[in-house]
């Protein structure tokens, strides 16, 4: 068992490095004091073995060095420690022996009985093979030195013709890159005048936006409606021009994007070649690990390289011919197959027209089949409230014409297919504005499909009708600050719609705009049910 640290019994902030008869196990420092306190010139301390004493001239002669079995068991410092544990390589005492080594009794050495009297020869010996190696020293660093010089010049020598040998090659990767600078110059001055192209057309249209939103500003501070509802007219026609143009100049002028690409497999056989062009040959002397073989490793290597190339090559040459004339006996067969498969086709042509006409005669009973329940998936799952739609041509509060819509719900009892049945809900009335002309009408159809099937409103918290992810425009679509909006209505109204089910495709466009007409969801669930 390895031994513990002592700690210093004065100042317990450092390791014991001697015993004090008078105050115990006492750290470096403490014995420092100890050396020129007044009060400790009658203490005798004791160093414990490999301390080394400070040199000082007021040493307190009391602080002695002693021998190894004068030293205190650090476990028991009441006890000399007499005993070597070559097991735990370390000192102990008597009752360290009987408590802690028993087990290590065959590897205790009594210091008492072993240390005697200093052995001359064996002083002597010691020093002797201390002076060889002193010698041995002395030796190496006087052939370092030398070789060292002689090293030097040639290095010097070597780090020229490398350098030498480094501008012939750097010359020649010069020349041959030049041209692909050159390239790469060129396609940069091509994207360059390709920018310059983008950037005026875009500040022309960049002024033709500022024109015209100058000119909406004059329309609108002069309080102009007329002029204003003609500018609007043909204005999404020109700004769909505007954008138009805008494509077919990204279209036509575009950025070319390049890179430059090295060839690994090239690279690496160049790098190879330049190994076996100039080698760096090292002189080993006095040693037998390097052989002659380690000189030329590096171009035995390229040599393997290679006919590992030519045996690949070979290798794939003889495959191809193998896979070629299996190809060969392959096709002759397909040709046979061809031919089969032509009387095979048609056999299946006439008994593909006769599965036509089924699906003909199939597709003519599910259209009577759809005649039949065409609300039945609509309205599986009704929740909108019995309501009223109103539709219109009138005018906004500006007086300008618009299409005008108009949900009206009365009071009415929730049914089994609403949140709470038998309960009572509030009804009401939503009213909404769209702008006259194709958009405007689409929209409006749209709005009165999805009216129809009964996805615009439901009943929310409190019993009260509300809006089902659909949204209404109430305020002015020709008023100059709200025209924007309106734009973004228009989109996000026909993505809401989409999320229903609603799209441009399945609408009547000859259906009556104007019109007024009542949506009752549970006689229309019931009749898709009898249907």
């Amino acid at each position: 068992m390895a031994s513990k640290q002592i700690l210093c019994e004065i100042c317990f902030k450092e390791n014991a490095v001697g015993y004090c008869q008078s105050c115990g196990d006492v750290g470096q420092y403490c014995v420092d004091i100890h050396k020129t306190g007044k009060m400790f010139q009658t203490h005798t301390v004791i160093m414990h073995e490999g301390v080394k004493m400070h040199e000082d001239g007021r040493e307190n002669p009391n602080i002695i060095m002693q021998d190894i079995t004068e030293e205190r068991c650090k476990q028991h410092p009441t006890e000399k420690a007499i005993f070597l544990c070559n097991i735990h390589d370390s000192m102990i005492c008597g009752r360290c022996l009987h408590s802690e080594h028993i087990p290590c009794a065959t590897e205790i050495v009594d210091l008492l009985h072993e240390v005697g009297n200093i052995s001359c020869e064996k002083v002597n010996t010691m020093k002797s093979l201390l002076k060889e190696v002193q010698n041995e020293i002395l030796l190496l660093k006087d052939e370092a030195e030398h070789m060292k010089e002689r090293y030097k010049k040639s290095a010097d020598n070597c780090m020229q013709e490398c350098m030498e040998f480094g501008n012939k090659i750097k010359q020649r990767v010069d020349e041959l890159t030049n041209g692909i600078r050159d390239g790469i110059t060129e396609k940069h001055n091509e994207n360059l005048t390709t920018y310059s192209h983008i950037t005026k057309m875009c500040d022309v249209k960049t002024k033709w936006c500022h024109d015209k939103t100058s000119k909406i500003d004059d329309f609108v501070d002069n309080n102009m409606a007329g002029h204003l509802y003609l500018m609007s007219r043909h204005f999404e026609k020109e700004v769909s021009d505007a954008r138009s143009h805008l494509k077919e100049i990204k279209h036509k002028h575009t950025l070319k994007g390049f890179d430059f690409k090295e060839n690994d497999v090239i690279l690496k056989c160049l790098f190879e070649d330049l190994e076996e062009i100039c080698e760096q040959h090292e002189e080993v002397t006095g040693s037998d690990d390097g052989s002659a073989s380690d000189v030329c490793a590096s171009t035995t290597k390229i040599k393997k390289t290679r006919r590992e190339l030519i045996a690949l090559l070979t290798q794939v040459k003889q495959e191809s011919e193998k896979k070629r004339k299996i190809l060969e006996q392959e096709l002759l067969k397909a040709k046979k197959g061809i031919e089969e498969s032509e009387k095979t086709r048609k056999g299946f042509e006439q008994e593909l027209l006769k599965a036509k006409q089924c699906i003909e005669e199939y597709e003519k009973e599910i259209a009577v089949f759809k005649e039949h329940i065409p609300h039945l998936k609509d309205n599986i799952k009704w929740t909108q409230p019995t309501g009223t739609v109103e539709v219109k041509y009138s005018q906004d509060p500006f007086g300008l014409p618009v299409i005008y819509l108009s949900f009206t719900f009365p009071d009415g009892i929730q049914t089994a297919h609403h949140p709470s049945p038998g309960s009572s809900y509030k009804g009401g009335t939503f009213t909404g504005y769209l702008s006259t002309g194709t958009e405007g009408e689409l929209l409006c159809r749209m709005l009165k499909a999805a009216f129809r099937r009964g996805l615009m409103f439901n009943l929310g918290k409190e019993g009260r009708i509300v809006l089902d992810g659909i949204s209404l425009y109430e305020g002015s679509v020709f008023n100059y600050r709200n025209w924007w909006d309106y734009s973004k209505y228009e989109r996000t109204l026909k993505a809401e719609l989409a999320v229903k089910g609603i799209t441009e495709a399945i609408i009547d466009q000859t259906e009556e705009l104007e019109e007024t007409f009542a949506v009752d969801g549970l006689s229309l669930l019931e009749a898709s049910r009898s249907s």
